[in-house]
């Protein structure tokens, strides 16, 4: 009886191993809208092991296909140049414990179509913002992390979100940290790469998070600020990083670690976090050239996408430095816009398709200047000839360890925001 049983347990797995394996259910889960984030799904077999996504490009369903180089996710970002044209992505892994390799495609069903690019209508509609950069080495610049955390930890959101509100910010640009290797916010992938504990360059407190919810009372959106490339005065965090000189090209050690910080954050964060403002992608040292190359594995498409790993609708722009408002790479949704003043005016919308017109620039003297470079009258008849034209508008303002707003920036601003929400209601009659 024992012997009998035996030999059908082995029948059953000879039949169930005979099971020829699929990858089942492939589809794709939106629309094919330039700017949108596309994912593929499907169902893998459960012994599969080593799954991979290649994509291509073609002019008709049935056609020739390019393939697109560094694009080996299951998602993508659907540009304006893909407009007109199908996409294709094959999916494939391979069986455990054999050889066998098995694929799978799925084909967009019609091409990619532009319609503007809807995930800046909030940020269009909101007009005008503030941005402050909360940095250690503005903060406390002869301090070490017993300071920094103190710091962070007087910062009172609600009374800032309030005076937010007050100066009527359609949107709050905060920093998350810069070159001093410090964050005003936990990072794991950080800290298991340095060697530091929580608390040591990462401080305790989510400051973000918390202005997430203060803001959240008067409905502000909140975008985050970070360097496109790694922390440079800091020397532990340099060695560990690999990256010892300012403004130089990231490499294929650093910049995965860079995605996997932004991706943390960004999945924390979740819908809650409206957009990136990623600085330092210039045109010297091969700093862009590099993000751009598609022959990397981690490349614009992968710093991007971590970026919207929490919020696929959230908004991505990379800075070019002072300049024409222009769009920087193919991957932002609205220009960078950095000035030292306001010099320049939209004519429309769109810096060019699906990129939203967007000028940044200071209050003060200089980024972070106490000082006031523009008459109130003046400024405020520039920034709503920005919004009357569809652009959008962003003044740095300058706080106090405790994150009150100058009373001098904060009176500006407040005017700013009484004249356009004037303009707005005029508009609406």
């Amino acid at each position: 009886m024992k012997k009998f049983c035996l030999y059908l347990t082995g029948i059953f797995f000879t039949l169930i191993s005979c099971q020829k394996s699929e990858i089942k259910n492939i589809s794709f889960d939106d629309e094919f809208i330039a700017k949108n984030l596309i994912e593929v799904q499907c169902d893998f077999p459960e012994n599969s092991e080593n799954q991979e996504y290649t994509w291509y490009i073609g002019q008709t369903p049935d056609g020739e296909w390019e393939k697109l180089p560094g694009i080996w996710s299951d998602e993508i970002i659907l540009l304006t140049s893909y407009v007109g044209k199908y996409l294709k992505c094959e999916v494939s892994c391979t069986i455990l414990n054999s050889d066998e390799k098995i694929t799978a495609f799925v084909i967009s069903s019609k091409p990619v179509e532009y319609k503007g690019n809807s995930n800046t209508d909030w940020f269009k509609d909101a007009g005008y913002g503030i941005m402050v950069h909360y940095l250690k080495e503005a903060i406390v610049p002869e301090g070490g992390s017993k300071e920094w955390n103190e710091a962070v930890n007087s910062f009172n959101v609600e009374r800032f979100a309030s005076q937010a509100n007050e100066a009527g910010a359609g949107f709050v640009m905060f920093t998350l940290g810069q070159n001093s290797g410090y964050y005003c916010s936990p990072n794991a992938a950080f800290d298991s790469i340095i060697g530091t504990k929580p608390g040591e360059l990462c401080t305790i407190r989510d400051l973000p998070m918390d202005l997430i919810t203060a803001l959240g009372k008067y409905n502000i959106p909140l975008i985050l600020y970070l360097p496109s490339n790694p922390p440079v005065k800091n020397q532990l965090v340099s060695e560990k990083f690999h990256y010892p000189l300012k403004d130089s090209a990231t490499s294929q050690y650093n910049q995965p670690i860079l995605e996997n910080m932004i991706t943390e954050w960004s999945l924390r964060y979740g819908t809650d976090v409206k957009g990136w403002w990623f600085d330092g992608l210039y045109q010297w040292n091969n700093i862009r050239d590099t993000r751009m190359d598609m022959s990397l594995k981690h490349n614009i498409s992968t710093h991007t996408l971590a970026a919207k790993a929490g919020n696929r609708n959230s908004i991505v722009t990379y800075n070019s430095g002072f300049g024409k408002i222009k769009a920087n790479t193919p991957y932002c949704d609205y220009s960078s816009g950095e000035k030292s003043t306001i010099d320049e005016f939209p004519s429309g919308r769109w810096v060019e398709d699906g990129v939203q017109w967007f000028l940044f620039t200071y209050l003060g003297e200089k980024w972070g200047g106490k000082g006031q470079q523009f008459e109130t009258d003046k400024l405020v008849e520039m920034a709503a000839k920005i919004v009357e034209n569809e652009g959008v508008l962003c003044l740095e303002v300058v706080t106090n360890t405790e994150g009150d707003i100058l009373p001098h920036h904060l009176e500006q601003v407040k005017q700013v925001g009484k004249t356009l929400e004037n303009q707005i209601k005029l508009n609406q009659l």
